[in-house]
Formats: C-alpha cells, sequence, structure tokens
C-alpha cells in the first residue's frame, strides 16, 4: 500500500515537472482585468505625486493660512487626499505597479516656497498652486476615464473626479474672496 502510494505521487510529481498534469484552478478566482497600460500607470503615479504634494500643502496651509477659508481648504485637502491616496497605493500594489517615493521636482518647489512664504503671499501661492494642480489632475484623470485599459484604476480615477473637481471650485471660491 505504502509502496502504491510513493508510486503514484513520483508519477504525479514527474507530470507536474513535466508541465503535462492537468491544472486544478477549483477555488482560484479568475483574473478579470486586463494588465494596467502605461497610461493606467502613469495616472497612479502621478496622482500619487500630487497627493503626496497636496497633503503637504495642506498641512502648510491649516498652520499658515491667514484666511480661515484657506485653513479650511488645507483641512479637505489633507483628508480627502490622504484617503484617496490610501487606495491609490493600495491598488497600485495590487497591480504591481512601483509609485515614486515623493512629489516632483516642481511640486517640491511649491512645497519650498510656501514654507517661506508668510501672510497674505501665502495665502495667494497657496490657492494659485493648488489650483493649478487640481486642474492637471482633472484633465489626467479624465484621460484616464475615457482611454484608461484596467477596469480597476478607471474606476478609482472615477471616484476620484467628482473630489477633485469640488476642490477646484472651491479653490476658485478661495481665489475670489
Amino acid at each position: 500500500m505504502r509502496t502504491r502510494r510513493l508510486t503514484l505521487l513520483l508519477a504525479a510529481a514527474a507530470l507536474v515537472g513535466c508541465g503535462t498534469a492537468p491544472t486544478n484552478t477549483a477555488g482560484v478566482a479568475p483574473q478579470t482585468s486586463a494588465p494596467p497600460s502605461e497610461m493606467d500607470k502613469t495616472w497612479l503615479r502621478t496622482i500619487h505625486q500630487g497627493n503626496m504634494a497636496e497633503i503637504q500643502a495642506g498641512h502648510l496651509a491649516e498652520a499658515k493660512g491667514t484666511a480661515k477659508q484657506v485653513k479650511t481648504i488645507g483641512k479637505v485637502l489633507v483628508d480627502d487626499h490622504t484617503a484617496l491616496d490610501e487606495k491609490v497605493t493600495q491598488l497600485a500594489g495590487r497591480l504591481g505597479v512601483d509609485l515614486p517615493s515623493s512629489p516632483t521636482a516642481a511640486q517640491k518647489e511649491l512645497s519650498n516656497k510656501l514654507r517661506s512664504d508668510t501672510g497674505s503671499d501665502f495665502d495667494q501661492d497657496f490657492v494659485a498652486g493648488m489650483t493649478k494642480a487640481h486642474v492637471a489632475a482633472i484633465r489626467i484623470t479624465k484621460q484616464e476615464i475615457d482611454k484608461g485599459t484596467s477596469p480597476e484604476v478607471v474606476a478609482l480615477a472615477k471616484e476620484a473626479d467628482p473630489q477633485l473637481k469640488e476642490h477646484l471650485e472651491a479653490l476658485r471660491k478661495a481665489h475670489g474672496g
């Protein structure tokens, strides 16, 4: 009995080693989404960098803003972009997309400028910088929604879009106020 089991195990191992054994996929969820395209990867990376930059700028606005509206927008940016970035990093991890570890050079430059600004100069530069950032984020998000290939990435872009537009509207109101 023992010899027979050993012979069967060896025969099965030989078949697996030759690649001729049948594959048992019972209980394995089918892969439903295509691998992310370069556009999908670019959106994840760009939005991640934007999230990092906007969280930093939001913290600065909470601490240094002179107008109540600027402080409020800063808190909203910190809260919303932190939540979005958690989803972005989780999805990127599942899809095997490497994300940058820091904002872009231009985003760092704005952050440094905001660190050195004071008073109404800070408020103006914050609103202008975050307005520009949100216009760019909305543009790339629309491209992802329209032309992305990964259903999961497109779904996250669709989820992020209304919030980015709300931020832009608040920033435009602050600019006019």
